[in-house]
């Protein structure tokens, strides 16, 4: 009976093989290059589709309509097809945030169709071509400003996704690689010290440089979990794109932010519960990033989200468009409240490497799991139902 029960449990060979390839598709550049850019090709696409639409649509309309009226309704035909595409099987937009989306998207799509039928009405003076090639070639033209403003205003709920890695020598940044493989925006590592925590594992600077090799291409940030930030600055300037600083800090943060500015990094400030948020509003006009910690104790995983956290990073998310920074989220992230975390930059490790497929785990925190059931990545609930 051991021995049927060790032969059922082995994988057959095909399983084997089909478990390797996936594992070194999830871990090449390929499948980072895919996860990067795969909003630009569903969207290129689905504006393909859309325009031959409206072309196709030309075709059936009324002879007897000014050529006005056929060219817009088939552009409104169009239009409504992309949105809905987008909306829902590309960028996952929530019921609730679905009125504004569309009114921006009708902006945008309105301003961008304006200008093809004025580069249409020149070209054809021109060329002399005909309207369905004209259109095609100046929707290819101003296709990537169209993108970019879709992604500005339209679909901006995406989040940005950073993996968690500590700077301290019991940290195994291999481990976190061999489980997320390069599916993630950006890499965090976590510096923590004696003058913050007491108990602190000694700081191992050289994971820095091994998520720079593991992770290139993606930004490292740099959280200086320090009462004195400056020692561990001076010795990372080389490695890091961004440092991420707490306003308890004792050094002059005001002079620290110059020098990440002298040499071109970019530079947060950090609120933790306990501190009065108010503390960050005199950097707000001169960082790029706001990041709320929303656990008690830096530098220990695995804790569970402060509620007060939610409030300043919704205050923090209100003050954004007036001060220009991005807000930043660190802390008791999951897939089961990420949705609720007012913020374009989320971090997180044991979220994603406790779930059952950390690589879903991963897309769906950059999704902030707006339309996957939370128990397919082992939501502790379901488990504590499912277990006999």
């Amino acid at each position: 009976m051991t021995r049927r029960t060790d032969a059922i449990a082995q994988p057959t060979p095909l399983r084997s093989l089909r478990s390797r390839l996936l594992h070194r598709f999830h871990h090449s550049g390929l499948s980072y290059f895919l996860y990067r850019y795969r909003y630009l090709a569903c969207f290129t696409v689905i504006g393909l589709a859309s325009i031959l639409l409206e072309l196709a649509l030309l075709r059936f309309l009324p002879t007897s309509w000014s050529r006005a009226a056929t060219c817009g309704t088939a552009f409104l035909v169009g239009m409504l097809f992309s949105f809905s595409l987008n909306a829902f099987f590309n960028f996952h937009v929530p019921w609730k945030h679905l009125k504004r989306s569309f009114g921006w998207f009708a902006a945008i799509s309105i301003l961008s169709f304006t200008l093809n039928m004025a580069s249409v009405h020149v070209f054809h003076g021109i060329f002399g071509a005909s309207y369905e090639n004209l259109r095609l070639a100046s929707a290819a033209i101003l296709f990537w400003v169209g993108y970019r403003l879709h992604r500005r205003f339209t679909f901006d709920m995406a989040k940005n996704f950073g993996l968690a890695i500590y700077a301290s020598e019991a940290e195994d940044p291999w481990k976190l690689f061999d489980a997320v493989g390069r599916n993630c925006d950006h890499v965090h590592v976590d510096l923590i010290d004696e003058t913050m925590s007491p108990a602190a594992a000694p700081v191992c600077l050289e994971h820095i440089r091994t998520a720079r090799h593991l992770w290139p291409g993606c930004p490292v940030a740099l959280h200086v979990m320090s009462r004195l930030p400056r020692q561990w600055m001076e010795a990372t300037w080389d490695l890091v794109d961004w440092y991420l600083l707490h306003i308890e800090s004792e050094d002059d943060l005001s002079d620290l932010i110059f020098q990440c500015r002298v040499r071109g990094k970019k530079v947060g400030v950090v609120w933790r519960p306990g501190f009065d948020p108010a503390g960050l509003l005199p950097y707000l006009p001169h960082v790029d990033f706001a990041m709320v910690l929303g656990i008690r104790e830096p530098g220990r995983s695995g804790q569970a989200m402060c509620p007060e956290a939610l409030d300043v990073v919704a205050t923090l998310s209100a003050l954004r468009g007036r001060y220009k920074f991005e807000v930043m989220f660190d802390g008791g992230v999951k897939t089961t409240n990420v949705a609720d975390i007012s913020a374009r930059y989320i971090v997180a490790a044991s979220a994603v490497i406790q779930a059952d497929n950390p690589i879903q785990a991963a897309h769906m925190l950059r999704s902030a799991a707006l339309f996957h059931p939370h128990v397919r990545f082992g939501s502790p609930k379901r488990r504590k139902e499912k277990s006999p």
